[in-house]
């Protein structure tokens, strides 16, 4: 789908500019070259304490001003780097080694805490993923459906913050993309919570995405009576990387700092801080090397928190 420019890989902000931050893979092994997106100005986003920080940003004022939209291209890759963060903050090597079902339980309450929380703030979110084919059934019973690339449990996440979910394809070569939203054989996963919004959108483009959309909305209303876009390229994705050491060392000046001006007002807060990162009884002390990025994020929720108004 085109939104303001020419989308590959990114988180889309779009209001009166376009603005993408990109959360992704790196793609040298199919030799496609990523730091060149027409239309757009990417940001790329390495890890879910980053797009964490982004949700962040996302909540200031002065940035609502600027943006209404956001595109996450893609969610295969989001899903995963969520799945890591909830399994280092447990310090699990998979999410079914909690028991119980509370690995996926963290996952889906940490996933829409971002994306559910956008939505709340005012702004629109797409997903964009991969899709591969599935095989019902045995011998020649058997049917292909085409669905997400993503785990079961992952797409049931991802599929109740949509409203509208779509497969976008070409029917025959060399002709337009069509986008299917509602498939009466069931072979093609998608869905849409529009009434009158047609089975497909042909050709599939955003403008007639809208359009449709809008005319389904009043048409649901009814029966019950009721600009710029940049040239500039992107830059080369860098990885993050977080001095455990010097982390650490700053958490401990903060804390500090604060234990020595008021303990009894502090010492509770900063305890719901560094448990909001590192879970129930967590402690900094007791962190890893592998924790790391959590301690960047305890360090700037104390300070955006705590420590702002000083």
């Amino acid at each position: 789908m085109r939104v303001g420019g020419k989308l590959r890989n990114g988180i889309c902000f779009n209001k009166n500019k376009d603005i993408v931050y990109s959360l992704r893979k790196y793609r040298e092994i199919e030799g496609i070259k990523d730091n060149a997106l027409p239309g757009v100005i990417a940001q790329d986003i390495t890890s879910w304490g980053e797009m964490k920080q982004v949700y962040r940003q996302l909540k200031k004022p002065e940035v609502k001003e600027k943006f209404s939209a956001v595109i996450l291209d893609t969610i295969d890759v989001a899903a995963d780097f969520c799945k890591r963060y909830v399994c280092a903050q447990n310090d699990i090597e998979s999410l079914g080694e909690l028991g119980y079902g509370q690995g996926w339980t963290k996952f889906k309450d940490e996933f829409n805490e971002v994306f559910r929380g956008l939505t709340q703030l005012g702004y629109a979110v797409f997903f964009i993923g991969h899709n591969k084919e599935e095989r019902l059934g045995e011998g020649d019973d058997a049917k292909i459906r085409i669905r997400p690339a993503l785990s079961n449990s992952t797409q049931v996440v991802v599929a109740g913050l949509a409203d509208i979910y779509g497969y976008a394809h070409q029917k025959y070569a060399n002709e337009k993309s069509v986008l299917t939203v509602r498939c009466s054989d069931g072979s093609i996963s998608c869905g849409s919570r529009f009434k009158y919004l047609p089975d497909e959108i042909v050709p599939m483009s955003y403008d007639n995405l809208i359009e449709k959309l809008s005319e389904a909305i009043d048409k649901e209303a009814a029966e019950h009576d009721n600009e710029f876009v940049t040239d500039d390229k992107m830059e080369a994705v860098k990885v993050t990387n977080y001095d455990f050491d010097a982390l650490v060392n700053e958490f401990n000046e903060l804390v500090g700092q604060m234990m020595n001006k008021n303990s009894s007002y502090y010492a509770p807060r900063i305890t719901e801080i560094v448990e909001k990162y590192l879970g129930k009884n967590g402690k900094v002390a007791e962190a890893n090397r592998k924790q790391a990025e959590f301690i960047f994020l305890i360090n700037q929720d104390i300070k955006e928190t705590l420590l702002k108004d000083e």
